[in-house]
């Protein structure tokens, strides 16, 4: 797996970048730490350190919060539990039995799977996950893309400070840009993304992962 900076540096850079170019997006303070203990001893889940940092530097952003992420919102952890919770629950009573995902190597096959841990939402039901549970041990912590009416389930990064350190270089190097009216034009950064990035946009054709284990 390539090395990229520490979390933390890449979400201050992320703010910086919001601050000059997008104010209508807002963060929120360090979240609690015990509230982070709290969420891993009751789920049951192993969660990524870069998650952890993240949380610890800024508990996602406010809920009238532009969206950092392509229009997207980093979920604070109130957000994350329940959305985790409400999906896994949904999952355990079998709403989703009669669906079918997109076959992928990289990830297990399952429409919501309880190891995903949503940290980034669209506030209509789709998320970008991380992944606790991957088929390969060595994937652990990599970034998907649930979409709750849609069968495709995208590999986007190898892990979440990859996948932000990818958003704010492009950021950087003007791959996006921002409307004071319309937000951002591009849905959730795809084009900084491994895979899906036709699925949003009008980009043709279907990207194929680089193996970055």
């Amino acid at each position: 797996m390539p090395e990229h900076p520490p979390v933390t540096h890449s979400l201050s850079q992320l703010q910086d970048w919001m601050e000059d170019h997008a104010p209508g997006v807002a963060f929120q303070p360090p979240a609690n730490p015990a509230a982070i203990d709290n969420f891993a001893q009751k789920s049951g889940l192993t969660l990524p350190d870069d998650l952890r940092q993240l949380l610890l530097a800024a508990d996602g952003e406010t809920r009238k919060s532009a969206g950092a992420i392509g229009n997207w919102r980093l979920m604070p952890l109130a957000e994350i539990q329940a959305a985790w919770g409400w999906l896994t629950q949904l999952a355990a009573k079998g709403a989703f039995a009669d669906r079918t995902p997109q076959p992928s190597p990289y990830l297990r096959e399952a429409w919501w799977h309880p190891a995903w841990i949503p940290v980034v939402s669209s506030d209509t039901g789709d998320y970008f996950c991380l992944d606790t549970d991957p088929p390969e041990p060595g994937r652990f912590g990599q970034v998907l893309l649930y979409l709750a009416e849609r069968p495709h389930r995208p590999l986007v990064a190898a892990s979440l400070g990859a996948w932000l350190d990818c958003i704010t270089h492009d950021l950087a190097a003007g791959v996006y840009a921002y409307d004071t009216v319309e937000g951002f034009d591009d849905q959730a950064f795809l084009r900084s993304s491994l895979e899906g990035k036709h699925l949003l946009d009008d980009i043709p054709g279907t990207l194929i992962v680089q193996d970055e284990a």
